[in-house]
């Protein structure tokens, strides 16, 4: 299966508290929701992207790469919108199935190393520093 990761640029810095669990990473195609856990996340590092600038790779556990990529199928340029912990973080562009288990998040480097701390914490009651 071949791997497509993608960037996706970060729109806003408001992280609302929710519970833990349900909602914790959101992705919503065509008005349907798919809900990641925090125990689907591998892992979420802060890296330099092409640009040298801050960017956010996150990687589910393999358990979730079929759900993700079949979530995500046929996307034809479609929106998707991702958000952790409640608030709406992107709304890229969806290039291609995300089959790898893999995506990149870019923009504010406030706002990318915020979203590191809940998914690396695994909660939604992080509170990362400012």
């Amino acid at each position: 299966m071949k791997s497509i990761a993608f960037a996706l640029t970060v729109l806003l810095t408001a992280f609302p508290v929710v519970a833990d669990g349900k909602g914790f990473v959101r992705f919503v195609l065509n008005n349907q929701a798919f809900d990641l856990p925090p125990d689907a996340v591998s892992s979420a590092r802060v890296i330099k992207d092409f640009n040298n600038q801050d960017a956010l790779e996150v990687t589910v556990t393999p358990d979730w790469l079929a759900p993700l990529s079949s979530f995500t199928k046929d996307p034809h340029g479609r929106i998707i919108s991702i958000f952790v912990c409640g608030a709406l973080v992107a709304e890229p562009q969806l290039q291609g199935r995300i089959s790898g288990g893999r995506f990149f998040l870019t923009g504010d480097p406030a706002v990318i190393h915020k979203a590191a701390v809940f998914l690396a914490a695994k909660s939604c009651s992080a509170v990362p520093n400012s």
